[in-house]
């Protein structure tokens, strides 16, 4: 598969590239093993074209990526917080974060939100459904650009998350889609009724943005609405602009590559090489979204950096209010010690409030409740959503047939917005 770099690379870029991969090659067993397969020796790295041996290293996996978290563990200096998140195998990644990193994240996420406009003047509401790490980190980058910032927990019920929130009066709402979604009718009600109100820029994070929840936001709120692009295993990578056509990726955090299925394409899944990030130092590590490379030049303060756009997930996972539910966990669950052999559909609706429906075969139906404990056991975000109130989690035992009359069943139906994986 073809790979393309998004975006120049300059000088002081391949400089970062090269300590960062002098780091690797020097402190980690995993690196080294993998510079040894490409060919590169430390020599290499400090004499040669940095892009030109990045692009000889093979591509990171989770199961590498794990490896990576145990040796940082041991080598990282001044860790101080570890934030961990579900995977699509295996245990959950996790990202050690250093002083420099948290220090780094904060005037990353600064730069960010003034690439939205937001300000001094603003009055910030960062909305989840708990204390989400990344909603702690926004706070400080608000504070420090003199904004008044609050992290604001949702209900289950929407009409009184929003009606709590308007009590507030933000300026700016961050939250996820899914949450946006959920209390759309109740956003509508509050605020497109109000004669003048102070709400003008909703930000949304972690998930994709359905046009048609777009439009309503900007048609019937009057909102201004911008994307963030991140990953809990590379912190923030991009924003969109007021000229909303695609979020800007910075290219001088991070080095931006994109597996595209022929040469010269536009369209594939993106690969993230981390020049400053201390606690987990990834190289050509795949995030696992899909993006589309955007052409064109921008007006704004950020048109030295590249545009995309990012279409969606590769990998057999959805996020439900901002968690990934993974299709391979949800397996591995129902049929434990089988390396995920056998047959099993998740799907996702919402009436009201949102359903995660396990369908699997009658013959597991006396294993029912083993399989709920042991998902929620191995998803703790999953379990706090079921508990909250949050999500309803149904198992639908069926007939053999079921699976057998699909030519090829859809790992995940999402039913909310239509969309199978």
């Amino acid at each position: 598969m073809p790979i393309e770099m998004v975006g120049e690379v300059g000088d002081e870029i391949r400089e970062d590239l090269r300590e960062a991969l002098r780091h690797a090659y020097s402190s980690f067993r995993v690196y080294q093993r993998s510079f040894r397969e490409a060919g590169i020796s430390a020599d290499d790295i400090l004499n040669r074209d940095p892009v030109a041996l990045l692009q000889r290293l093979p591509l990171m996996d989770e199961r590498q990526l794990h490896k990576l978290a145990d040796e940082s563990i041991l080598t990282a200096g001044q860790v101080i917080d570890m934030e961990t998140s579900s995977g699509t195998t295996g245990p959950r990644k996790r990202r050690l974060i250093t002083h420099r990193d948290d220090a780094a994240e904060t005037t990353t996420l600064a730069e960010l939100l003034a690439l939205c406009g937001t300000g001094r003047s603003d009055r910030v509401a960062c909305v989840d459904t708990g204390p989400l790490t990344l909603m702690v980190a926004l706070t400080r980058a608000l504070d420090s650009l003199g904004a008044e910032s609050y992290a604001f927990c949702a209900t289950p019920d929407d009409n009184a998350t929003v009606d709590s929130l308007a009590v507030l009066d933000p300026t700016v709402i961050v939250t996820v889609p899914s949450i946006l979604e959920r209390c759309l009718g109740a956003l509508e009600r509050r605020f497109a009724k109000t004669p003048h109100p102070s709400l003008s820029k909703i930000i949304y994070v972690g998930e994709p943005l359905s046009e048609r929840t777009r439009s309503r936001l900007t048609g019937q709120i009057g909102v201004e609405v911008f994307g963030y692009y991140g990953a809990s295993e590379t912190s923030a990578v991009g924003i969109e602009c007021a000229d909303h056509r695609g979020i800007h990726v910075l290219t001088d955090r991070n080095i931006i590559e994109i597996a595209v299925r022929e040469p010269g394409g536009v369209e594939g899944e993106i690969l993230v090489t981390t020049l400053h990030q201390e606690g987990l130092r990834l190289i050509r590590y795949g995030v696992r979204d899909i993006i589309v490379v955007k052409d064109g030049s921008c007006s704004c303060a950020a048109e030295r950096y590249p545009r995309v756009e990012v279409l969606g997930r590769a990998d057999g996972t959805a996020s439900v209010l901002g968690v990934k539910v993974s299709h391979r966990t949800i397996l591995d669950a129902a049929y434990p010690g089988t390396n995920g052999a056998g047959p099993m559909q998740v799907v996702l609706t919402r009436n009201g409030c949102d359903e995660l429906t396990i369908v699997l075969p009658e013959s597991l139906a006396d294993d029912a409740s083993r399989i709920r404990a042991s998902l929620v056991s191995k998803e703790p975000d999953l379990a706090y959503l079921v508990s909250s109130g949050f999500l309803g989690l149904d198992l639908d035992f069926v007939d053999e047939t079921y699976f057998q009359s699909q030519r090829k069943t859809p790992r995940i139906v999402d039913r909310r917005r239509g969309a199978n994986v």
